[in-house]
Order: C-alpha cells, then structure tokens, then sequence
C-alpha cells in the first residue's frame, strides 16, 4: 500500500520533519506501507522545508544500506526492521501513467514556474482596464511593503494571505507535479494524506483547493474512490512583534474560525484530525519565508504526524459513508509533558519507539566511539569506518545533527515535550524512571553494553556478511535490551511529572 502525503505549506514540512523521526523510530506501520511525501509550496527556499528535505534523504540513505532489498528478506527469521523500515519515496521516482514531463526525484517538485509578484502571475498588464479596477477593489495595491498583496512576491509563499494563496492553487491541477501524481497513482488499495495549517496562507488555501479537485468527477476512479484523510493544524505558536512583516498573528483565530465553518460543509473526508494548542510564552521570530524560517519543533508537530500513522494503520473495515472527525487531548494541561502525560495509543504508537531509538542513538554518539577497540567494534572495522563510510557519517549526521536536536527543541519549547535527557547516563537517560543500579546489577554500565555487543554482534556475522546491515541490526538489539533493563515506567501522572 502507497500513501500519497501531501504537505502543505512550512507546517507540512514540519510535520514531516517529525514523521521522519517517528518513522526512523519503528512507530508502527503496516508492513506493506509506503509513503510518498509531496510537499507542496512557492517558497522553494523555506528553511523548515529544506530541513525536511535533508532530513528524508539522510533517512533513505541510511534504509538503502541498512536492509537487504530482496521480497525474500522481508520474512527472514533473523532480519529485524524496526528502525527506518517504512520506505520514504519521493513521487518522481514512481511509475507513471502519461507522464509527458519528468519532475525530479525531490520530495519538493516545482509547483510553478513563475517567480514574479501575484500582480505578474495574474497577468494584471494585458488585461482590460475594467478588471485591472476590479482587482485594485479585491487586493490591497497599496504601496506599503507589508500589506500591497498585488505587489507579493509570491516566491516566498503567501506570507498568511489565503485569498491570494487559493488564486494561485486554483492552477494545480495544471501543474507538472499534479499531472504526475495522477499517473503514478493506479492502485485501489493506495490512500491519500494532506498536511496543512489551518491560519496561515498556504496551508489554510492549499487544503480546501487540492481536497476540491482529489474530488472532482474529472478525476480517474482510483483518485476519487481512495481512502483519504487530513491532519488540520490550528494556531499554537505566537510571533514576535515585526511591523515590517506582512504576517499578522492577530488574524489567526479569525481565519481558523472561517475556515473550520468552511470545512464543516464542504469538506468530504473518511478521516479528518483537528489539532492546536494554546500558545506559550516562547515567542517564534515573525519571517515571512526564506531560509531564515526554521521554527523550533514542536510537540504539536509530533502529534500532527501521529495522526498520518493512525490513519494509515486503519483496517479497511474500519472507514465507513459518515465523515469522521478527530481531536487530541492529553491526560493533564501540563506546560511541560513527559510519557506519563500520553495516554496508551500514543505511548504504544510511538513513545514507546522513541525510548528504543533514543537508546540505540545515545549507544552510537556516546558508547561507540570510546569503545573502538572492543571485539564488537573490531569485526565491524568501526575504527576505519565511522568516520569516512557513508553509511555511518550519515547515521550519525542523522542521530546527532537531526533527531538530538529535534528532541532538544521540543523540550526547550512551550508546550515543552521532554521525555529524555541524552547528556545524563544511560541509567537516568529517560527522566520518567531511573534504572535502579546496586552491587550486584549496574544497569546499563558500559560493561554491559559492551558484553551485549559482543555477543549480539557475533549472532549476526554469518546471515549479515556487510557490515552496515549487521549494525543496524546490532543497533536495533541493544536498545531492545536497555529497554528490557529500564522496565515496566509507572505512567501514573504526579507532581514530579509537571
């Protein structure tokens, strides 16, 4: 099965950003599940997108080496694929029906050509003098920077104006990428996916434009009969003060309230998931774009990818005629959430992933490299390799540079997500429980993880003759045996979890 995700705007990328963690993680997916992120928006050069982007090729690169490739390999007995097993594929590397123009194998195809102002895109000099008065009485052509929306430059997005943003996805389905969607999806068991904000100019215009035409009768079957769904983010982040910005944050609620009452009625989805959350006291810089947009992660972000996951492990049988509508809610209103906070869904779903992955992360960046010279390491040639072998400087470019990171500014945020402190030991890594140590039993001493090593790495040399394979199947033993140390965690919410 394909899902086909369609990301929005600078939240789709966000969201995917957090999807790829999640996904680098094991959450669970069906085992057929291959995704296909498009995301979809005029500024080519949004810092969160080309974030994104690094982040998903980072992960293909690692999947590639990491697991054999074979049909055969899927049923091994010995091969585990937890980590990086659902294959991220960009739509241009899809067969595709008709296709008459190529678009590239990036996760962010071109939407259009044109790099001008709205003014230029529509075309506003060769029209006649009656509708270039009535586009003056439907935009502001005024000449301030941050409110003539004629003269935006539409190559950093919209800049929060969805009047102007519904103008320009109105020609989607004329676009290269679109036409190519279109060919490439053929199978009745493939679904639809669409990330999107619900406040700003991309998002909120993009959404209703790309659902409307997902539906139109002058779409082939298998686009209109497929399982579709959508993640809407309303408001949960507040900008800084900037009078020369053309976004305004005091129209977020008004604009999502406009919306919502829109989607209510014209909207037809088997699943649609509302989420938002009341901003805190961390103030975003108000960039209308470009590559200086790189907003901290966010635990609504994290949540908003959860909701593509729940969807694509709905059972067929579950989906039904009537609409059904989602919404989140946590078990208490905490400014800074730990596991206990989450109830079993998301804890089974994906925490529980996250404490594997962070274990498995903390033994690459701080165990490997000061045990070099153990059996474990010898066998795998890590002394020769860890530093020049695309495999690993990939891996750890992703542990280090991306996922640390990306758990550092959720924690550092508010809403704060903060279930682990990487910089603590192994023992007191996940901050909900300490592994308890005594005299006899250590925990996860460097002595037991070397032990472990050891002994795991030698079960995997004769079915893993490459190296990088038998790694990562290393990797994936050791964070299951850490997790089997740190034991059953009390999610019981107390004061100490606040």
């Amino acid at each position: 099965m394909k899902l086909f995700l369609f990301g929005i705007g600078g939240t789709g990328a966000r969201v995917l950003r957090s999807l790829t963690m999640l996904l680098a993680a094991g959450s669970k997916t069906p085992a057929d599940l291959t995704i296909i992120p498009i995301l979809l928006d005029m500024d080519m050069q949004n810092g969160d997108t080309e974030r994104a982007l690094r982040e998903v090729e980072l992960y293909r690169a690692i999947r590639r080496t990491a697991y054999k490739d074979t049909a055969a390999s899927q049923g091994s007995q010995t091969e585990r694929r937890t980590f990086f097993a659902t294959p991220l594929q960009p739509l241009g590397t899809l067969q595709a029906e008709n296709a008459q123009e190529k678009i590239g194998d990036s996760v962010l195809p071109k939407l259009t050509d044109h790099e001008g102002t709205f003014e230029e895109f529509l075309s506003v000099s060769s029209m006649d003098d009656i509708d270039r008065e009535l586009l003056k009485l439907l935009y502001d052509n005024s000449a301030r920077p941050t409110s003539a929306e004629l003269k935006l430059n539409l190559s950093v997005g919209f800049k929060g104006n969805p009047n102007i943003g519904s103008v320009v996805f109105n020609a989607l389905e004329d676009s290269a990428v679109y036409k190519y969607f279109t060919g490439a999806f053929n199978d009745q068991t493939d679904r639809i996916f669409v990330i999107s904000s619900i406040f700003g100019g991309t998002g909120s215009a993009g959404f209703p434009q790309l659902i409307k035409l997902l539906q139109h009768p002058s779409q082939k079957i298998q686009i209109r009969n497929a399982k579709k769904g959508a993640v809407t983010v309303m408001p949960y982040f507040a900008l800084e003060e900037n009078s020369q910005s053309a976004i305004d944050q005091n129209r977020f609620l008004s604009k999502t309230k406009a919306a919502l009452s829109y989607y209510q009625t014209q909207v037809n989805l088997d699943a649609l998931y509302y989420i938002g959350d009341r901003p805190g006291s961390k103030l975003y810089p108000n960039v209308e774009g470009g590559s200086k947009q790189t907003n901290n992660a966010h635990v609504v972000e994290m949540l908003a990818a959860a909701a593509i996951l729940d969807f694509a492990n709905k059972p067929e049988a579950e989906f039904s005629d009537a609409k059904r509508y989602f919404e989140y809610g946590l078990k208490r209103n905490d400014r800074t959430l730990d596991l206990p906070h989450f109830h079993d869904q998301t804890y089974n779903g994906i925490l529980e992933p996250l404490i594997r992955f962070a274990y498995a992360t903390k033994f690459f960046t701080d165990f490997v490299p000061t045990n070099l010279g153990e059996a474990f390491a010898k066998n795998l040639a890590l002394s020769q390799n860890l530093r020049t072998n695309t495999f690993y400087t990939s891996l750890e470019n992703f542990m280090t540079h991306h996922f640390k990171t990306w758990l550092n500014e959720m924690a550092q945020n508010d809403r704060a997500f903060y279930p682990f402190d990487m910089l603590n030991d192994f023992n007191a890594m996940v901050r909900s429980k300490r592994i308890e140590t005594g005299f006899f039993d250590k925990g996860l001493s460097e002595k037991f993880l070397r032990d472990q090593a050891g002994k795991i790495e030698n079960t995997f040399q004769t079915p893993f003759p490459e190296p990088e394979k038998r790694f990562m199947q290393l990797l994936i033993e050791i964070a299951e045996k850490a997790r089997e140390k740190l034991g059953p965690l009390n999610r019981q919410l107390s004061d100490a979890n606040v």
